[in-house]
């Protein structure tokens, strides 16, 4: 598909790069460049069946290539495609287990779900999308990739700010842009591409990052980046930034092959500029972005934990250890929350989120119905096989029939004890079942049949 990119645009950027824009306007009426990830929280998680022979330089989890979206690899969580110039964004965060990490523009989760993958299920990931429609994305992929360390708002910077003041120790804002380095990948975008639009993605930018300021620890590390090549929101905002906020300093980036160093003209002359990053895709094996690493002076404060109740009564406590001895090899009980009727294995108990619109916090372990205790999907997309009593695994055929929403009939009578088992196809758990009667009934969500 033709691209078709408007007069001022191509104005704009022969007077800012001179000869090479029409290099640039010609790498963008090209393919896309596709790219997948491997997801380490799952087991056996290199075992896919798409090729990992062309890895990505910067990230031991991504690789070039495209993904089918109805594969069991995508349905059970191994992979997540993901554009590959966007995984050097995370890698630039450094996430580790020991974090407190707020991922402010989160939809639809790609980043998020990457840095979630680093920590291992381990510290504190706070995903938030100030859209419902796309918050709701958002919780639904970071459900399929197993992750049960995130909690996942749908809230505006400013509703942080009171809540969260210097509680972060990372932070990353993939900030809502102009869009010009997905124009080739999206070519519906550049419909909606104006001079003032740019403007108006750039004062936005402005408002997201003095939230992020207030909400980032001393010491903390902030990373910012955008899918545009608009000055206005990369170089100029982010010495705009500098200068409002002089304890904010930028870190020096490794760049690889295809990187380029961010433009100090294209800002205020500063050279410290040259410290953010640009990949242009007429020079690199990705879409169009911009990112860079700022530094908060001082050191790392520890914020106290202000612990909510969990809202547990006695029988539900029976009702869950019913659950698990019949159908598990062990039952973690670190921080149960129970919300309505559901119970969560939860993120965080900190009241900070009170007041919060929280579409998930932590994993979904499931519902309470009437003296039972039904499990969610999301908590067989966390588990592996070896914490389950029963992992049964279905043929071609079996699971299609599954994904389709119908019944498996068992043409043999299988030695199970328990109601509830784990199925898996090719390896990879992907959903509870109920077992009756030489049938494996289906439980399978409505809204992820085939």
């Amino acid at each position: 598909m033709k691209v078709d990119l408007s007069n001022d645009f191509k104005e704009k950027y022969r007077n800012l790069m001179g000869e090479r824009a029409d290099e640039l306007f010609a790498a963008i009426q090209e393919n896309s460049q596709e790219a997948f990830r491997l997801n380490p929280l799952k087991a056996n998680y290199k075992n896919v069946s798409y090729g990992l022979d062309n890895p990505i330089p910067y990230s031991n989890i991504g690789y070039y290539g495209d993904i089918n979206g109805n594969s069991i690899d995508h349905l059970s969580g191994y992979v997540y495609s993901q554009e590959p110039s966007a995984m050097y964004v995370t890698e630039l965060l450094d996430a580790t287990g020991n974090d407190k990490i707020l991922d402010l523009c989160a939809a639809p989760g790609s980043k998020t779900t990457y840095i979630a993958s680093k920590m291992a299920s381990q510290g504190l990931l706070v995903s938030n999308e100030i859209n419902a429609k796309r918050a709701k994305v958002l919780s639904s992929n970071i459900e399929r990739m197993g992750i049960t360390n995130t909690v996942v708002t749908n809230n505006s910077p400013k509703d942080f700010e009171k809540k969260f003041e210097q509680f972060f120790d990372k932070i990353l804002v993939d900030a809502p842009c102009s869009g010009e380095g997905m124009f080739r990948k999206d070519p519906e975008s550049v419909k909606y591409w104006s001079l003032d639009y740019v403007e108006q993605c750039a004062n936005r930018q402005k408002h997201i990052l003095d939230s992020t300021y207030k909400l980032l620890n001393n010491g903390g590390t902030l990373v910012y980046s955008t899918c545009t090549f608009s000055p206005e929101e990369n170089e100029q905002n982010i010495a705009w930034f500098l200068e409002k906020y002089p304890d904010m300093h930028l870190e020096e980036i490794k760049k690889y092959p295809g990187m380029e160093d961010g433009r100090p003209e294209w800002g205020n002359n500063n050279s410290e500029l040259t410290k953010t990053l640009r990949m242009f895709p007429d020079r690199f094996n990705g879409e169009g972005h911009f990112m860079c690493k700022l530094v908060k002076d001082g050191e790392l404060e520890e914020p106290k934990e202000r612990q909510i109740s969990d809202g547990l009564k006695k029988d539900d406590f029976q009702y869950v250890q019913k659950f698990a001895q019949a159908n598990l090899a062990n039952l973690s009980q670190n921080n149960w929350l129970k919300i309505s009727d559901f119970l969560y294995q939860a993120a965080s108990l900190d009241s900070r989120f009170k007041g919060l619109h929280i579409l998930r916090n932590g994993l979904k372990l499931g519902e309470f119905k009437k003296n039972r205790f039904e499990p969610d999907i999301a908590w067989i997309l966390a588990l592996k096989p070896e914490e389950l009593k029963t992992d049964f695994e279905l043929d071609q055929a079996q699971f299609e029939i599954y994904l389709h929403g119908e019944s498996v009939i068992l043409t043999d009578r299988p030695n199970f004890d328990n109601k509830w088992i784990g199925l898996s196809y090719q390896g990879k758990l992907f959903s509870w079942g109920r077992y009756s009667n030489q049938q494996i009934k289906n439980v399978y969500p409505k809204g992820l049949r085939r």
